[in-house]
C-alpha cells in the first residue's frame, strides 16, 4: 500500500512542476509553443497509403500531409473533409498554379481536378 501512495505522490509532484515551469515561462512572456502540423487533405480508403514512395515525395515537395480516413465515413466528417481539402487545394493552386494536382497520387473528396 505505502508502494502505491509513494508512486502516487511522485507523480503529482511531476505533474505540478510541469505545470509550474510552463507557467512560469508564461510570465516571463516566453511563448510555449508545440510544433505546427502538416495541413493535410483528407483520403478515405480501406488501405493507408501514407508511407508509399509517391505519397511522402508530395509530402515533402508541398509540405502537405495525405491523412487517411476508414471508408467507413459520416456525413459530418465527410463535410469537413470536402470543405478542408477544398480550401487547402485553393491554397496550393494559388502558391503553385495547377502542377501540384498532376503530381497528387489519389483523388480527393471536394477537389475537381481536372482543370
Amino acid at each position: 500500500m505505502n508502494k502505491y501512495v509513494l508512486m502516487i505522490a511522485l507523480l503529482s509532484l511531476q505533474f505540478s512542476y510541469g505545470q509550474n515551469q510552463e507557467q512560469q515561462a508564461t510570465e516571463q512572456n516566453i511563448e510555449v509553443s508545440q510544433p505546427k502540423e502538416l495541413a493535410s487533405f483528407v483520403v478515405f480508403s480501406i488501405t493507408d497509403y501514407s508511407n508509399a514512395e509517391e505519397y511522402l515525395k508530395f509530402k515533402e515537395k508541398y509540405n502537405v500531409d495525405i491523412k487517411f480516413e476508414s471508408c467507413a465515413v459520416d456525413l459530418s466528417l465527410f463535410g469537413r473533409a470536402k470543405k478542408s481539402n477544398k480550401e487547402l487545394a485553393s491554397v496550393l493552386t494559388e502558391k503553385y498554379g495547377t502542377v501540384w494536382m498532376e503530381e497528387l497520387p489519389c483523388t480527393l473528396v471536394g477537389v475537381d481536378l481536372e482543370q
